[in-house]
């Protein structure tokens, strides 16, 4: 009879596995083992005995099982949840960590409608990259829409799946690529009301500044992240108020001329001029709004008399509405 024993120490007083086994038509003998934990040294040895004959004891070899695969969960990069991203975002996670034998990793990202993941509409997987790992996805997502995102890594060859990064939401950025009907709508502080600057000539004085709203009806192209409101009506100079969006803050400029509506009796028609450094912010919905800094003159003309009133502050304040 052939025994063999597997144990953990050399001298067998902790064995883990004996075996009765018979040799095969080539002379050889085999055994499987089942749970050997990782990182461990273990030694076997075979005892053959015949009858009363307590036989022979092989001197016992050794064996090593290999440190355990651990892969943790990579660390988001991109997009966050401050961050609106158009509607084909890309995912960028830093690389998961692991320990043990050397790996060859490929990460599996999924996007949901819902935090738990139950409504995935885009997945994908890419091998990885040197410190972070990217996956831009085959289909457009919905624009102005919350999402989650997450990501795993896994070494499909030694079986080892890590677990995945916490859902992370973001928001699709609203409005997309596309031209707009809206409302661009100024709001004067109330120190341009009490304070103008008057030049003009003619037989008297304008009434100086009595108006602080002021609406125009116009065009918003939006081209990525670069925005431009344009309203031209009556073969005026157009009125231009254009800024760039970084994570739905806007910086940008107002500038040109616009007719508002008459105020006061005729015949004076009367205009507005603007030239100011515009800061904002939108509210991912559809609306802008934010203030600006600089000059407005409101011109006023009319038989017999032309007036100007200029006001140099801040404070104006300012919405962008869609139709």
């Amino acid at each position: 009879m052939t025994v063999v024993e597997v144990a953990t120490d050399v001298g067998f007083t902790s064995v883990i596995a004996t075996q009765t086994v018979s040799s095969d038509a080539t002379g050889h003998a085999t055994i499987t083992l089942d749970h050997l934990s990782p990182a461990t040294t273990y030694y076997w040895r075979v005892k053959t005995s015949a009858g009363d004959n307590p036989g022979a004891v092989a001197s016992p070899q050794s064996f090593s099982i290999g440190p355990l695969l651990v892969i943790q969960a990579p660390t988001p990069v991109q997009p966050l949840s401050d961050s609106f991203p158009h509607r084909r975002p890309t995912f960028i996670v830093a690389n998961a960590t692991h320990t043990g034998p050397d790996a060859t990793l490929t990460y599996r990202f999924d996007v949901a409608a819902d935090a738990a993941f139950g409504n995935v509409v885009a997945t994908g997987t890419a091998p990885e990259g040197i410190s972070q790992t990217s996956l831009t996805p085959s289909v457009d997502l919905t624009s102005g829409a919350t999402y989650y995102w997450r990501a795993e890594a896994s070494d499909t060859t030694k079986g080892v799946v890590g677990p995945f990064l916490p859902g992370q939401p973001f928001t699709t950025v609203f409005p997309e690529d596309g031209a707009f009907r809206y409302t661009l709508a100024i709001h004067a502080p109330s120190y341009c009301l009490m304070h103008s600057v008057h030049t003009g000539t003619g037989a008297f004085w304008g009434t100086g500044w009595t108006v602080s709203d002021y609406t125009f009806t116009g065009t918003l192209t939006v081209t990525s992240d670069t925005l431009q409101f344009s309203s031209d009506q009556w073969g005026n100079p157009p009125l231009l108020l254009g800024f760039a969006r970084a994570q739905n803050q806007l910086a940008g400029s107002i500038s040109g001329s616009q007719p508002y509506p008459t105020v006061g009796s005729a015949p004076y028609f009367n205009g507005v001029e603007f030239r100011a450094v515009v800061a904002g912010d939108s509210d991912n919905r559809g609306q802008f709004e934010g203030t600006f800094d600089g000059s407005v003159t409101l011109d006023r003309e009319g038989f017999p008399a032309f007036s100007e009133d200029t006001c140099s502050t801040s404070g104006f304040t300012w919405t962008l509405t869609p139709h």
